[in-house]
This record gives C-alpha cells, sequence and structure tokens, in this order.
C-alpha cells in the first residue's frame, strides 16, 4: 500500500492524454508510449557544449578499439579465461574484424553522465544503440513549444546516417532491417520507437524497404558469394540495431551442453552474428563496437596509456576528467583497496557487474532478472566481496552524489508523479553519436553529437516510485544561463 503523501503526488494528466491514449503501435502515430518529463532538464549552456563536444571523441574512440583485436583480447582475457560465452565474443571477432576495413563502419553510441554535487559532471556508462530517439523526438515536440533553448535529440541524424550508410551498400534500392526482440517479448516503448525510425525513414530518407526482423529470423540470412546477406528473395543494406547483444546472464558460465548452464537460446545466435558481420550488410553496432563499450574495456583504457594508445594526449584527459575511479575486484590488488575503501566509508561506493547482462522484457526493461542491478549499501557490498566466486564479475565505482531537483514525470497510463519531498528527482543527460566511415580506418563521412536528451528518476532507488520510471522518464535538456 502507498504511503498517504504518495497518493498526493499521483493525479491523472490531461496534458499527456494525447500522448499515451493509444495501446496500438502504428507506424504514422505520434503516441509516447513510456513516461516523460513535463519541463525539460535545466543545466548550464557552458556544461552542455562540453558535454557535446566529447561525444565526437567517444565516437572515434569505439571506432579505433572496436577495431584493435589485440588490445580487446588483452583486455578481456580475464573473463574469457572463466567463461565460454566471453571466449566466444572474441573467437568471432577474431574471425571477421579485418572485414571491417572492407565496408562502411555505422556507430550510434550514447554516453550518459550524472551531474554531481558541486557542478561536475561523471560519465556513468557509455550504451550502444541510440536511446529512443523517436520517443525523443515526441517530447522535443512539447517541450521546445513551451520552453526556450531545448535542444534537439539524434532522430533526424540518426535516420540520416542510417539512409546514407544503405546506399553506400546498395545505391538504387537501400533496404533496411530493424533489429529487435520478437514483438511478443518487446516492451510497448521500445516497439513505438522502432516503429517510429522505420516510418522516418521511408517517408523522409528514402528509403526504399523497412523490414522489422528478430534474431530467429536472421538466422534464415545467408552470404551469397558476391557477400550479399540475403533474406529470402531480399539483400539487406544495413541492419539498425535495437537488440541487446549483450551477456545472456549477469555470471560466468559455459556453453549447454559443454559442461555448464545458461544463455540458453541466446548460444544459437552466433552463427547470425558472424554471417552479418562476414557479409556487405552494414551492421549499426558491429561486433567490434560492442565489444569495446564493455566495462572492462573501459576498466582497462582507464589505465595509464590506455585512452592515450588511441587519442591524442589532450583528448584522452578530456575523457579521463569525467570517468570514475573504479576497481576490478576480481584482480587482487584492486579487490584489496576496494576493500579497505569501504572500510572506511561504506556508502561512499556502487559496484556494477562488468558483463551487464541484457535488459529484461518488461515495462521497465530493467536488468534486475538477469543480475544487472547496482549493488549499493555497506552491507550489501560487504556480502559482495564476501563472495569468491561472484565478486569476479564486479567493478566498484566511487558513488556520485548527485544534484537534486524537483520535476513533474507523466506516465504512459496518464498519470502524474510529483517528484518532491522523499520522491526529489534525479537526471542524468545523455549525448547520442553518429559515426560514420567509408570502411574500417577509411575516410570519416561523419562524426558528431546527434543530439542531446535526458532521463529523470527518483534520487531514491527504493522509492515506490523508482520501479514505475524503471531508468527513468525521458526528457529533453535546456541549455541555459
Amino acid at each position: 500500500s502507498r504511503a498517504p503523501w504518495a497518493c498526493s503526488q499521483r493525479r491523472h494528466s490531461r496534458a499527456c492524454q494525447h500522448a499515451c491514449q493509444s495501446s496500438y503501435v502504428s507506424p504514422r502515430a505520434h503516441t509516447m508510449q513510456r513516461a516523460f518529463s513535463a519541463r525539460p532538464f535545466r543545466a548550464s549552456r557552458a556544461a552542455v557544449e562540453e558535454l557535446r563536444a566529447l561525444q565526437p571523441l567517444w565516437n572515434s574512440l569505439y571506432d579505433r578499439v572496436g577495431r584493435d583485436h589485440r588490445f580487446l583480447r588483452h583486455a578481456l582475457a580475464e573473463s574469457a579465461r572463466h567463461c565460454e560465452w566471453e571466449a566466444r565474443q572474441l573467437a568471432v571477432h577474431a574471425h571477421v574484424h579485418e572485414r571491417a576495413s572492407e565496408k562502411p563502419q555505422l556507430l550510434l553510441p550514447n554516453s550518459v553522465y550524472l551531474p554531481a554535487e558541486g557542478g561536475s559532471w561523471v560519465h556513468t556508462v557509455g550504451n550502444v544503440q541510440a536511446g529512443e530517439p523517436y520517443q525523443l523526438q515526441l517530447v522535443h515536440s512539447l517541450q521546445s513549444e513551451e520552453h526556450a533553448e531545448v535542444c534537439g535529440g539524434p532522430l533526424d541524424a540518426v535516420c540520416d546516417a542510417i539512409s546514407t550508410a544503405a546506399r553506400l551498400v546498395h545505391p538504387r534500392r537501400p533496404t533496411v532491417a530493424v533489429l529487435s526482440k520478437p514483438a511478443h517479448k518487446l516492451a510497448l516503448r521500445t516497439r513505438a520507437d522502432v516503429r517510429g525510425v522505420g516510418a522516418k525513414l521511408q517517408r523522409d530518407h528514402g528509403v526504399a524497404e523497412v523490414l522489422y526482423v528478430s534474431m530467429a529470423d536472421l538466422a534464415a540470412a545467408r552470404v551469397d558469394a558476391a557477400g550479399e546477406l540475403r533474406l529470402g528473395g531480399t539483400s539487406l543494406s544495413l541492419i539498425y540495431s535495437r537488440f541487446d547483444f549483450s551477456h545472456p546472464s549477469g555470471a560466468f558460465h559455459e556453453e549447454v551442453g559443454g559442461g555448464g548452464g545458461g544463455g540458453g537460446e541466446a548460444w544459437g545466435e552466433w552463427p547470425a552474428v558472424e554471417a552479418i558481420e562476414r557479409s556487405r550488410a552494414v551492421m549499426s553496432s558491429p561486433l567490434g563496437c560492442r565489444l569495446a563499450h564493455r566495462r572492462l574495456v573501459l576498466h582497462a583504457l582507464r589505465r595509464p596509456g590506455g585512452l592515450e594508445a588511441f587519442l591524442e594526449r589532450d583528448e584522452a584527459a578530456r575523457l579521463r576528467a569525467v570517468l570514475p575511479e573504479q576497481w576490478h575486484l576480481g584482480e587482487t590488488r584492486e579487490l584489496e583497496e576496494a576493500s579497505a575503501l569501504l572500510d572506511a566509508e561504506p556508502d561512499g561506493y556502487v559496484a556494477k557487474n562488468m558483463l551487464r547482462p541484457r535488459t529484461g522484457s518488461n515495462a521497465t526493461q530493467d536488468r534486475h532478472a538477469t543480475g544487472g542491478g547496482i549493488v549499493a549499501g555497506g552491507d550489501a557490498l560487504r556480502a559482495l566481496l564476501a563472495d569468491e566466486v561472484r565478486r569476479r564479475w564486479y567493478v566498484v565505482y566511487r558513488r556520485v552524489r548527485p544534484a537534486t531537483h524537483e520535476a513533474r514525470v507523466h506516465t504512459h497510463t496518464g498519470e502524474t508523479l510529483d517528484l518532491v519531498g522523499p520522491a526529489v528527482g534525479v537526471s542524468e543527460a545523455a549525448t547520442f553519436g553518429v559515426f560514420l566511415s567509408e570502411s574500417g580506418g577509411g575516410a570519416v563521412l561523419r562524426n558528431e553529437t546527434a543530439g542531446v536528451g535526458a532521463r529523470t528518476r527518483t534520487a531514491d532507488p527504493q522509492h515506490l516510485f523508482a520501479a514505475e520510471l524503471g531508468y527513468g522518464a525521458l526528457s529533453c535538456v535546456q541549455a541555459a544561463g
């Protein structure tokens, strides 16, 4: 049951009924299928410009690291020794990474930052996919009408990059396959978003055909003698991936039938993954890019000389300035350091699963069921450090004390949640990137920040609104002052 004060903060909103009235997902339906903020998240203009300026550096970093098999093999060696899934990823990358130099490369990453007390910003996560560009555009349409200086999202730039990359493969009749979970496993918000992107590709960017496929569908695709990726009678130009290729669980495991368990049907994805990488078709998040986003890879890059191996010294310094301190519990020295730090300040740290397992299929698509939740609090962290098996999967980070603010959030059911008092809100800002090259290591056609967005949630992860909002209500960013 809800506390009395909580009930007073929850009301039905007529203002958002137009964005929440339909559960039917039409490619042309301008419907909002997730929680969003009534007002844009305010950040200083200087901060927004600095975060925007960092995104092309992240784009370049992911491109270069993703094509460097030796570095990836070194960074992921520990996890590959203990987990067959990790070893399989590296083995497939070894087979296909040189193919990147022979076809266009398209990356659509985004970088998430948390504003800390005192005005600094901390990079909390890098994501392979470009968020929810269609849904964010709907929020921008509302917020930009009511507020000034609202930053745009990535939808136009993402669709333009996708269509351009597809034409590099098939200039006359580009065909894009939008890859996601099967419809029955896909959250309604994601269904609406991928259909919105697909409709825009056809309507505004001249893409001849857009297919909506799952990995089960792509299992039937074949690479012909000319390198074409053919699905039935159709040659695919580009796969726009909205599928989570992450580790299938939050623990090391072996292949089913190979002495262990876990992973289930995910093991059957590998032939299709390898076929896509070997073909002429462009993948919006190729395997190398996905590996470059791994927490253990970023941990290796943060070490002295890591970033500098791929970026100019001043560029590396700018990324180091936003990266949090971190300790991998699978390494003896760092485990000892983290233990001493936790003894001195039990609530000053959090731990995240370095495998970053796949998102769930629930409404908020969180990672709790797969073991991807954040471990926080002295008791929980001490239990983690005492578990000799489980701790190997985790990286400890210094806890960010976020700047809080009041907010009003509309849910997809038409209710309003006021984030005030015990439910006070906190927002993360995200920059969205576009990187397109003629080939891996070839001429760079685009390397830019495609847009900016935000997510707002309760500062207290245990608050009753937290589960409803999941990763947060979608919002735009207002560059003020």
